[in-house]
């Protein structure tokens, strides 16, 4: 017998999960996006290197208008070389991370798929996504920039843009926007007195304006008396390539921005549904030099 038309397969199902949990990610992340003005990630294949760079080098001019010195040139003559270097610290290579979870048939009929598949994988989105940000700052930890300690969170947040400012200058690129790190401890007693309304973004706080300073996000990430700043332009954002995996079969529900991709199956040995899910999300600040901090030191 022919089954009826219309009918909501189990195959259904599954494709509506996995809708829901790509949904809910690529919701958080797209407003990230929106803030840093990220248009699309840059799609890598997995193994491929990471590399921060410390950029150094002046032009060869005697002139003096820019303060650089050289070999004098004199007409005719061969026209001195100018110098620049980009010195590279490997970081490891680009990864693709797996998670799997499985939710009992048990489970399912006791407490229903809302408390025993969505609700559990809001759960695990939500830890995968944390990974994703404690990554990152790891990445962050490793600048160069240092700045001149502040009394105040506000003068640290000056300070970490003025660092910044130099050394984009010195280097002759554009300044551009800056995105601030600080912890919420440390910000506080700023809010507690301030009419301000604050977001959750992609799990940090985020102020569009504060203390004088755009794009300020809170975190547990930046220890309490430390304030951190880089350039939105120096923030690289890495995916996998899905398209090249679901050539070879292994096929996920992903968005057009290819982040996350997530695939429910079941598992009839173990009467069980498991949520697959692969990201290779990586935001990556390139240029160490273009990663400032600064300390909160009241005595000073």
């Amino acid at each position: 017998m022919a089954a009826p038309d219309n009918i909501t397969l189990a195959s259904d199902l599954a494709v509506a999960l996995d809708r829901e949990f790509v949904k809910n990610f690529s919701g958080e992340y797209d407003r990230l996006a929106e803030i840093l003005g990220i248009f699309a990630p840059e799609t890598v294949a997995a193994g491929t290197a990471l590399y921060q760079l410390e950029i150094a080098g002046d032009l060869n001019d005697s002139s003096g208008d820019n303060g650089s010195s050289g070999t004098a040139y004199v007409e005719g003559d061969l026209v001195a070389l100018s110098k620049f270097t980009a010195k590279k610290t490997p970081m490891g290579d680009v990864k693709v991370m797996p998670y799997r979870r499985m939710t009992t048939a048990q489970a399912i009929l006791k407490s229903g798929v809302e408390v025993a598949v969505y609700r559990t994988d809001k759960k695990m989105l939500s830890k995968i996504r944390n990974a994703i940000v404690k990554q990152f700052f790891t990445f962050l930890a490793t600048g160069t920039g240092s700045a001149t300690a502040g009394k105040t969170l506000q003068a640290a947040l000056a300070n970490v843009d003025a660092t910044l400012g130099d050394s984009l200058e010195k280097n002759g690129d554009e300044g551009g926007r800056l995105v601030h790190f600080v912890n919420r401890q440390d910000a506080a007693a700023y809010l507690g007195s301030a009419q301000i309304t604050t977001q959750t973004v992609f799990g940090m706080g985020y102020l569009q304006s504060f203390l004088g300073v755009t794009d300020v996000f809170m975190t547990n990430q930046v220890k309490s008396g430390e304030v951190w700043a880089t350039p939105v332009d120096n923030i690289r954002v890495l995916a996998p390539d899905f398209g090249a995996l679901a050539s070879a079969s292994l096929a996920y529900q992903t968005e057009s921005n290819g982040i996350i991709g997530a695939a429910h199956t079941p598992a009839y040995d173990h009467v069980s549904v498991e949520t697959n899910v692969l990201t290779g999300l990586t935001l990556f600040p390139e240029v160490k030099d273009y990663i400032a901090k600064a300390a909160i030191t009241p005595s000073v």
